[in-house]
């Protein structure tokens, strides 16, 4: 397992930070990808160590990038875990 900052900030969800746990590791065990429906907008951040996001249309970085409110995703575990707490998601 890496040496994983814990716990870390992912993005932001009206201003307020998200804070993933990652004592478990980055994937959070299994399964490693969770399904969620955003309930408010969310914006994802990149932070040092955390999986490279994709980015937009070749060279425009991908963080921060808001993602609108009633968007389905599939996160890593941590990060839908931290949304769910914070409010902000419901598993999908």
């Amino acid at each position: 397992m890496a040496g994983w900052a814990n716990p870390v900030r992912i993005g932001t969800v009206g201003g307020n930070p998200i804070i993933a746990d990652l004592s478990l590791g980055v994937m959070g065990g299994n399964p490693v990808l969770v399904a969620v429906l955003l309930s408010a907008d969310y914006t994802m951040e990149n932070p040092p160590g955390y999986p490279s996001r994709p980015n937009v249309g070749g060279a425009t970085p991908f963080s921060p990038r808001v993602l609108p409110t009633g968007s389905n995703l599939r996160l890593l575990k941590p990060e839908a875990a931290a949304l769910v707490a914070a409010g902000a998601a419901t598993y999908a």
